[in-house]
């Protein structure tokens, strides 16, 4: 019965949809990917709204449910069958009465089991879209078997296109760069190890963020923002490409990527308790961002010069590969961090990795909960500590470690992720 409930609310909520899109005449920007799809989102609306009026998906929608409810400009009801029969009435009046004027819409996407990009491209035929990356998520049982399965799906964004609709590329991607050899698209690509329609060139992270020279056409601006970690570019270059090609002055667009912060828990600089720099990254974690993570920690380390300290939590969704690609973690860790803090069963396989690649075992320490891990590092935590915090969401939930260490917890609403009502609700 709940099942069919479920089915009933989806598809009354996919016409609402149509219909509301239909009438707004908005164009529309997919953004897809296994990896920054949230970021690179939120760049594109922060370039495109110096502009124009832009309607974006909010936090993290990017589900078959989340992206209707950005559509209708409505909340999720959760388990509640009486939030969803008033988020039914609301969409309704959107859909057929409210004058919503729109120039853009700038949608996540998102995909973690075959089949998911067909629902979502039955919705809207974006204008513009692209693939942030591929990489080694979504692949437990019932998902995605390989990289390939993954592409396969993702790139089904791609022939949603609209005619006329443009295609940006990721050429470092060697996955995503497969669409440029088919030549089938209008296609603009960006890298930043390779020639591209736009490019990131002098790369370099500084005390305040990253540096960096976007160039395209003839043209050179110089990008200075509050992000860290050299990947960061390519959510960026994709904003930029966007402004560009729909014509937001060349001003507009370095002031709108200068401008731009990211949604909490992507690295994030957080005070802690006896002058200790808190990296949040707790959103999410794959092995590849992990790794770029890290780079983040060493850096700040060898700026500040007191302890690298990594809290790791579980890496979920990585199927039967998940051991092994927690080991591989394991084994860089000791280039990076002086202490390995982690959460959960699966990442001690990565303590033991780190164990035998050189890490000391009186400087690796295992917890299942990210309570038991928190109690443990205030305990023992030093002045001028750098703690990078990484981690899948369900089950792990590291910003309750962040929440414990900060120096101002009463801030923890608006600077730590899953802070609303429905999360602090769930136990992990």
């Amino acid at each position: 019965m709940k099942e069919l409930l479920k089915k009933a609310v989806l598809f009354l909520l996919k016409f609402l949809a149509k219909v509301k899109l239909f009438r707004m005449r908005a164009k529309i920007i997919g953004v897809t990917g296994s990896v920054g799809k949230t970021t690179c989102k939120d760049a594109i609306f922060a370039v495109l709204s110096r502009k124009y009026k832009v309607l974006r998906s909010e936090k993290s929608y990017n589900s078959e449910f989340g992206l209707l409810l950005t559509i209708l400009h409505q909340e999720s009801g959760f388990s509640s069958a009486g939030q969803w029969l008033k988020t039914l009435f609301f969409a309704f009046f959107r859909a057929f009465f409210a004058r919503d004027k729109y120039d853009f819409l700038v949608l996540e996407m998102g995909v973690d089991k075959p089949g998911d990009m067909d629902f979502l491209t039955g919705v809207v035929k974006p204008d513009m879209a692209l693939i942030t990356a591929i990489k080694p998520v979504h692949m437990a049982d019932g998902q995605f078997k390989n990289l390939e399965e993954i592409y396969n799906e993702k790139s089904k964004i791609f022939k949603a296109l609209n005619k006329g609709g443009v295609a940006l590329v990721n050429l470092d991607d060697p996955y995503i760069a497969k669409i440029a050899d088919e030549g089938k698209l209008n296609l603009k690509t960006y890298a930043a190890k390779k020639r591209a329609h736009f490019m990131a060139e002098k790369v370099d992270q500084k005390d305040f963020g990253l540096e960096f020279d976007a160039v395209y056409n003839n043209d050179r601006i110089q990008i200075k923002t509050a992000l860290y970690g050299d990947y960061q570019v390519y959510s960026l270059l994709p904003a930029i490409a966007a402004g560009v090609i729909y014509n937001v002055p060349t001003e507009d667009i370095q002031k709108g990527v200068n401008e731009f912060r990211l949604p909490p828990g992507r690295m994030s600089l957080i005070e802690g308790i006896k002058d200790i720099l808190i990296l949040d990254s707790s959103y999410n974690a794959s092995p590849e961002a992990v790794t770029e993570a890290l780079k983040v920690l060493k850096f700040f380390g060898d700026k500040r010069g007191g302890r690298k300290i990594f809290v790791f939590g579980n890496m979920n969704e990585l199927g039967t590969a998940s051991k092994e690609m927690h080991r591989q973690t394991g084994a860089l860790i000791p280039q990076y961090a002086d202490m390995l803090i982690t959460v959960g069963d699966e990442a001690v396989f990565a303590a033991s990795a780190a164990n035998k690649n050189n890490m000391d075992s009186a400087n690796i320490f295992s917890f299942k909960t990210a309570k038991e891990a928190a109690d443990f590092y205030k305990k023992n935590s030093l002045k001028n500590d750098i703690v990078l915090v990484k981690g899948s969401q369900n089950k792990v939930r590291l910003e309750m470690f962040i929440k414990n260490i900060m120096a101002h917890p009463e801030q923890a609403e608006s600077l730590l992720v899953r802070q609303d009502e429905n999360w602090q609700n769930i136990k992990p």
